[in-house]
């Protein structure tokens, strides 16, 4: 028999899901990514399948405005990258659908 606490149970601590991370991006034309570093390892962008572009909750005091790119590593490594495009900064995209071989950003 399980003992009653009268303690509600409760789901745990919240984690967020598909954090992304800081990552180290060359730029290229147009701010496309040239070069990712990913594990210490500077790789050179061998294409990118797909891009697209997303502005969001634009009533936030932070608003999401973010250029995706859908990218194949020279060493076949497919990875998701986005520029936070109010801040400038590069981050690394991680969740479901998403393949990042040897990713520790």
């Amino acid at each position: 028999m399980v003992k009653n606490t009268r303690e509600a149970p409760g789901a745990g601590p919240i984690r967020p899901l598909n954090l992304p991370a800081p990552v180290s991006v060359e730029e290229g034309e147009g701010h496309r990514p040239v070069t990712i570093t990913l594990r210490g390892r500077r790789l050179k962008v061998a294409s990118i399948e797909d891009e697209w572009e997303i502005a969001d909750e634009w009533w936030r005091p932070k608003p999401l405005h973010r250029a995706y790119y859908a990218a194949v590593m020279e060493d076949g490594t497919k990875v998701t990258v986005f520029r936070d495009l109010v801040a400038g900064a590069w981050y690394v995209q991680r969740g479901v659908g998403v393949q990042v071989l040897g990713v520790g950003c």
